[in-house]
């Protein structure tokens, strides 16, 4: 599986903003910055002091989760919160089910039918599912990541 290997089945919380992830670091910076804990000593004083991590509001609307990195020089761990205006959150068993099917399938228009969603999760070590939800879940992911709106391609349950 390559790429998704790292990713683990419990919730992945992603950014959709329009914002880079270089302007979101120094955004961040800024914010700690004047604060006057960007230094490794008096962040790690003032998220500890809220049991171990902090949140922060960038001026698009994101939230960003900031704890303590178990790097020495790179510090400062950050993801985005699941709570900000553009954040999305997935199972990481769904976004590794939605990624795989779109690229074993990618060379041709094919239907998410349950069948073809089940070999991809039991080709990963995942249980199949008992039904696709345009709303919910894998079709959801597919749908965020893969396809227009206005092209949906239809659910074969």
């Amino acid at each position: 599986m390559g790429l998704l290997d790292p990713v683990c089945n419990n919730y992945i919380d992603i950014y959709t903003g329009s914002m880079t992830p270089w302007t979101i670091g120094l955004a961040i910076i800024d914010v700690l910055k004047s604060n006057h804990v960007f230094e490794n000593g008096d962040f790690s004083r003032w998220v500890d002091s809220k049991s171990g991590y902090r949140q922060i509001a960038l001026d698009d609307g994101s939230e960003w989760v900031v704890r303590k990195s178990v790097e020495k020089e790179r510090y400062i761990h950050l993801h985005p919160a699941h709570t900000g205006q553009h954040s999305i959150r997935f199972k990481g068993s769904t976004l590794k089910t939605a990624y795989l099917f779109k690229s074993r399938f990618s060379d041709r228009e094919e239907s998410l039918s349950l069948e073809k969603v089940n070999q991809v999760r039991l080709r990963i070590g995942l249980s199949p599912v008992k039904k696709l939800d345009r709303n919910r879940g894998i079709l959801n992911c597919f749908d965020k990541f893969f396809v227009s709106t206005e092209l949906n391609p239809p659910i074969n349950n």
